[in-house]
């Protein structure tokens, strides 16, 4: 009866949550591919940075292990440089190069003819970046490896660009406050676009919960764009404040004083911002991790804003006093953040996945190198 018991314990279907990753990166392994990385670019003048790339991925992919098997890259160098070649020549160089003869011939008396160009040409900006990302997305999921299985991303990357461009400009007209409500829509494209082998993940995120974090971060936002307000509309108009007199010496003492005072108050205003906005990103990406299923398996986080503050300043202040030796360590802490915060609830059965039908395209990210918004 005993023997039974115990039987039915071991075969509790209970359910278990276990790391999702476990990182073997070393930090002097890593310190050693980026300083012969950057010496080879310097000899290349620049060229050497695909391969490089290729390199670092490899080795990071490579030691990082999921549900007892380590991921494999599959991209080269040589899909990469193909890539930025074709999308330098065959699209930024003209586009720009027209942009640039358009706006020699708006020079002199069509002023607002170039402030409409001006803006044109940021959408256009706006747009390539996120067909960038979502591009380079793609790319590195279908070069990603996990059982002999790759991933795959569908979708289109024009829609994806033009998700931005509403997104950034909702956000805008609402005076931030849509920003909640624009990022859950391009996170829910991405993920229901993505897929390891046959299957696709599962996203259900909840904008509600967004904003209960959010609004804190959007009030001090508020906050400090009316103290600055208030301080520049006690200033007298700038062009008397640096006024002389007939010595040479400035004739509203005061009033330079005082701009000093709000130009301090404004970056020393920036430093809680920045904090909050930190501490709001760690907050979603707990959310958002939270809310992602994938093969009858649920994943958990119990990272905190807090958490995710301090690990992001630590590091930016790790990388800027070692003059960016440690960005190894860096790299590493963040992994090793990960193998403590996020977790996979289920069996770990993943047998039945099959492999991936998705067309994989034929060269590198391109667009994201161009506008180096590619990542690691």
């Amino acid at each position: 009866m005993e023997t039974d018991v115990s039987n039915d314990l071991r075969r509790s279907t209970v359910p278990q949550t276990r790391a999702l990753i476990q990182s073997h990166v070393a930090g002097f392994d890593l310190l050693k591919i980026y300083i012969v990385n950057l010496i080879l670019m310097v000899l290349t003048l620049g060229i050497y940075r695909f391969w490089g790339k290729t390199r670092l991925r490899r080795y990071i992919w490579g030691n990082i292990e999921i549900m007892g098997d380590r991921l494999e890259y599959s991209g080269t160098g040589k899909e990469l440089f193909i890539g930025f070649l074709v999308v330098f020549f065959l699209i930024l160089f003209p586009l720009f190069a027209v942009i640039s003869i358009v706006d020699g011939l708006l020079a002199g008396d069509h002023e607002q003819a170039r402030l409409v160009l001006a803006a044109a040409q940021g959408l256009i900006i706006v747009f390539l970046v996120g067909v960038a990302f979502f591009r380079a997305r793609r790319y590195r999921l279908t070069r990603t490896h996990w059982r002999g299985i790759y991933s795959s991303q569908t979708g289109s990357s024009v829609k994806y660009g033009l998700m931005v461009i509403a997104s950034y400009g909702v956000t805008l007209l609402t005076l931030g406050l849509a920003w909640p409500v624009c990022s859950v829509w391009l996170k829910r494209y991405e993920m229901k676009h993505t897929w390891v082998g046959d299957e696709p993940f599962g996203f259900s995120p909840s904008v509600k919960k967004l904003y209960r974090s959010f609004l804190v971060v959007w009030a001090i936002g508020l906050l400090y764009m009316i103290t600055v307000s208030i301080m520049s509309m006690n200033l007298l108009d700038f062009q008397t404040i640096f006024k002389t007199t007939s010595e040479g010496t400035p004739s509203n003492p005061e009033e330079i004083q005082a701009l000093i005072n709000m130009i301090f108050v404004m970056y020393l205003g920036l430093i809680p911002i920045g904090l909050a906005f930190l501490w709001y990103r760690g907050r979603a990406y707990n959310h958002f991790i939270s809310s992602t299923q994938f093969h009858g398996h649920t994943l958990t986080s119990t990272n905190t804003g807090f958490g995710f503050m301090w690990l992001t300043v630590s590091n930016s202040l790790l990388v800027f006093f070692t003059v960016g030796l440690a960005l190894p360590w860096a790299v590493k802490r963040y992994l090793n953040f990960v193998e403590r915060h996020v977790g996979l609830v289920g069996d770990g059965d993943f047998s039945q996945l099959l492999q991936s039908t998705q067309d994989r395209p034929s060269h590198g990210e391109g667009l994201a190198d161009a506008f180096d918004v590619g990542g690691i």
